[in-house]
């Protein structure tokens, strides 16, 4: 399993890998996990991940015969699939590890920050929209033509095919993103097995705040939490606030952010997220949110409307 070098409420766009001898690898791990906690800019751009799925793998230059080589090679993995390689010279210095990440990173290509966003909220509707279709069945997840999960629609369960690229929903985004991705129908939930797939879909929610909320989350109905959600846990400071508006069952999307609790992409990736993990009642008859201090509109019955008629007329309020 990955060491995340993020908060874990972040999905780092860039993922990195260290592929030297264990003597060096601890070292240099431990150098960048340094870089990235002195430069916050850093930190939220990239996480260390396995050589199989990451956007960057540092190497050896050479035959690796020295104890210590002056300069290591990245092999950098471009969005447009083509490979390029670097030499990051005096790498044992901080600062040139801080540059070469910036160069790294210009390389992949800037468009990856809105790639990953944009796919978690693509994955979602896809999800959703099976599931609302399939209520009993399993999906097949691909991610580059290869087969890598079974997930069950039923209890949204995941069963791992490829525990490599599966081994955390970092991991596993990442790829989706490099490599391309389908979900599909493939046969029959008969309680499939597996995992929670709350984890990931967390994830998905969150990252793909950043586009807005999933199209359930627009009605003005008021939206009321189960409970307390576990996976918020952790996560943005503004979670326990948000959580706290939501369980008196008078707020939607729209009051969240009125409220400016939190910036619009915070509240509608929490609330992407608290709705795919099935956080939130299903209940339609909950009321609709109100503006503080606006009256609340009553529904009259015949019987309500006699009395205020009679009323009105005790009063001589009712002209001849």
């Amino acid at each position: 399993m990955a060491n995340t070098m993020t908060n874990p409420q972040d999905t780092a766009p860039f993922c990195i890998a260290v592929a030297l001898p264990p003597h060096l690898k601890s070292l240099v791990e431990r150098l960048l996990q340094g870089v990235l906690r002195e430069q916050a800019d850093a930190a939220a751009r990239w996480y260390l991940g396995d050589a199989a799925v990451a956007d960057a793998v540092l190497r050896l230059q050479g035959d690796g015969s020295q104890a210590i080589s002056p300069n290591l090679l990245a092999e950098v993995r471009g969005r447009d699939g083509r490979r390029h390689v670097l030499t990051i010279e005096g790498v044992w210095r901080s600062g040139a590890m801080a540059a070469a990440l910036t160069r790294i990173a210009a390389l992949i290509g800037s468009e990856s920050s809105v790639a990953r966003p944009q796919l978690a909220l693509q994955w979602l509707q896809r999800w959703s929209e099976l599931r609302r279709q399939f209520p009993a069945a399993q999906l097949a997840l691909q991610v580059g033509g290869r087969l890598v999960a079974l997930l069950g629609t039923r209890q949204a369960t995941m069963q791992a095919l490829d525990r490599e690229l599966t081994a955390t929903p970092e991991i596993l985004i990442a790829a989706m993103a490099r490599e391309g991705w389908t979900l599909t129908p493939a046969g029959n939930d008969a309680a499939a097995p597996g995992a929670s797939l709350k984890p990931l879909l967390w994830q998905l929610g969150l990252l793909a705040g950043m586009f807005g909320a999933l199209p359930a989350l627009q009605s003005p109905a008021a939206l009321r939490l189960k409970g307390w959600p576990y996976l918020a846990a952790g996560g943005h400071r503004s979670f326990a606030e948000l959580i706290r508006h939501l369980r008196n069952g008078d707020n939607n999307r729209a009051s969240l952010i009125a409220a400016g609790l939190a910036p619009r992409a915070v509240v509608d990736g929490f609330l992407n997220a608290c709705a795919v993990c099935e956080f939130f009642h299903d209940d339609t008859a909950a009321p609709e949110p109100r503006a503080p201090g606006a009256a609340t509109a009553a529904t009259s019955r015949p019987a309500d409307q006699a009395a205020i008629a009679a009323i009105r007329r005790t009063l001589g309020l009712v002209r001849g």
